[in-house]
C-alpha cells in the first residue's frame, strides 16, 4: 500500500465514521476505508479513547492513530488546501462548525433513540442489529445471527442514559427530528448545501446522522413522509467527490432553513450545552432545561462541556466585525445569549 495514503477505520453504522469518510472522499484524499473487524481491529485495539474512526496519517508511526472526526476534519484542513470545507467568510466558518457541533451531537439522540428502541417503543432495534452486526461476520446460521444481533443491542443498552434516551426525553427528540427534517427540505428548495454550492464541515456533521436515520427502518419512514430531497442529498453526500462550486456571498442572506437550523440551535441544543457545563461545574448528576416546550433530563456528558467551550472560543476568535455580523446574523434566535461575550 503507498506510503501516502491515509487509513480510516470505521464502520457503515457509524455517523461519525461516514461523515469523516465523506470529507476524505469529497477533499479527494487518497485513503483506504477498512470496516472495525478483524485484523485491522486487533492492530488498533490500543487506540484510546476506544472509538471510531480511528485514522492513521501517511508518515505517522505505525501504533499513532487519530480519533474524534471533528478534531480530523480540522487537522485535513491544516494539511490540505484543496476543496476545503471550511467557508472563506470567518462568521460562515463560526456558523458551520455551530451547525456541525449541533448535527453531530444532538443528532445522535435521534439516531440512537429510533435505532435501539424496540418497535413498541418507536424504533426498529431488531432489523438495524442485523444490518450492524452482519458485516465481517462472514457465512452466518440464521441462529447465531439472532444471537449476536441480540448481544449487539443489549451492549447498547447501558449507553441509553449516556445519549438522554430516556421514556420522558422521547417528545423532544422525535419532535426536533421532524423540525431538523423540515429545515433540510427549506434548505434543499434553495440551495444545494448550507453555505452555497459546496458543502461545508456543517453539512457533513449533519449528513452522517441523518444518513443513519434514513438507514434505520423507523425514521426513516418519518423522513419519506416530510422530505422529498434530503434522502436523495444524503445518497449524494456519501460521495461528493465530484462536487464543484462555491461559498455564498457573505453579504447574501442565509436561506430559511439554515435561519431555522439556527433558531433551532438557540431553541434547544445550545440551551442543552448550557445545561450540561453547568451541571458538570456545580457536581450534579442531572442536567434540566426546556426546549419547545418539553424538558429533557439526563446525565451531563464531559464532552459537551468542552463542545459549548469550542464553540465560544471560535465565537471570541472573531474580530468586532465580525462579531457585530454574527449577532445581525442570529438576531431572532437565543444563539447570542449562549455564546456572545461570556
Amino acid at each position: 500500500m503507498s506510503a501516502d495514503r491515509y487509513k480510516v477505520v470505521g464502520s457503515n453504522a457509524s455517523p461519525f465514521a461516514i461523515k469523516l469518510r465523506a470529507i476524505f472522499r469529497y477533499r479527494r484524499l487518497p485513503h483506504t476505508w477498512y470496516l472495525n473487524r478483524g485484523a485491522i481491529a486487533e492492530a488498533t485495539a490500543h487506540v484510546r479513547p476506544p472509538i471510531i474512526p480511528k485514522v492513521h496519517f501517511p508518515g505517522d508511526a505505525d501504533d499513532t492513530w487519530h480519533v474524534d472526526s471533528s478534531p480530523i476534519a480540522y487537522l485535513l484542513e491544516a494539511r490540505h488546501a484543496g476543496q476545503s470545507i471550511i467557508p472563506d467568510d470567518p462568521v460562515q466558518a463560526v456558523l458551520s462548525h455551530l451547525l456541525e457541533d449541533f448535527g453531530d451531537e444532538w443528532g445522535t439522540k435521534m439516531m440512537f433513540h429510533y435505532r435501539w428502541q424496540d418497535h413498541d417503543n418507536g424504533g426498529d432495534r431488531d432489523r438495524m442489529g442485523w444490518w450492524m452486526s452482519y458485516p465481517g461476520m462472514g457465512p452466518t446460521s440464521d441462529e447465531e445471527l439472532e444471537s449476536k444481533t441480540r448481544d449487539f443491542y443489549e451492549w447498547h443498552i447501558p449507553l441509553w442514559p449516556v445519549a438522554g434516551i430516556e421514556p420522558g426525553n422521547v417528545p423532544l427528540i422525535e419532535e426536533m427530528y421532524r423540525q431538523i427534517l423540515d429545515a433540510w427540505e427549506d434548505v434543499l428548495r434553495e440551495q444545494e448545501f448550507l453555505f452555497g454550492s459546496r458543502p461545508s464541515l456543517g453539512d457533513f456533521g449533519f449528513y452522517g446522522q441523518l444518513f443513519q436515520c434514513w438507514m434505520n427502518y423507523a425514521s426513516r419512514d418519518v423522513m419519506n413522509e416530510r422530505c422529498r430531497r434530503l434522502p436523495a442529498w444524503l445518497s449524494l453526500m456519501d460521495d461528493p467527490s465530484g462536487v464543484e462550486g462555491q461559498w455564498l456571498d457573505a453579504t447574501l442572506p442565509l436561506n430559511k432553513g439554515v435561519r431555522k437550523l439556527l433558531w433551532l440551535a438557540g431553541e434547544v441544543y445550545l440551551p442543552y450545552l448550557d445545561a450540561t457545563d453547568k451541571a458538570i461545574s456545580a457536581g450534579n448528576d442531572r442536567l434540566e432545561f426546556e426546549g419547545l416546550g418539553f424538558r429533557h433530563k439526563q446525565k451531563p456528558m464531559k464532552y459537551h462541556a468542552k463542545c459549548l467551550q469550542v464553540i465560544r472560543e471560535r465565537v471570541s476568535s472573531l474580530s468586532d466585525d465580525g462579531k457585530t455580523r454574527l449577532q445581525a446574523i442570529v438576531a431572532g434566535t437565543d444563539i447570542w445569549h449562549y455564546l456572545g461575550d461570556q
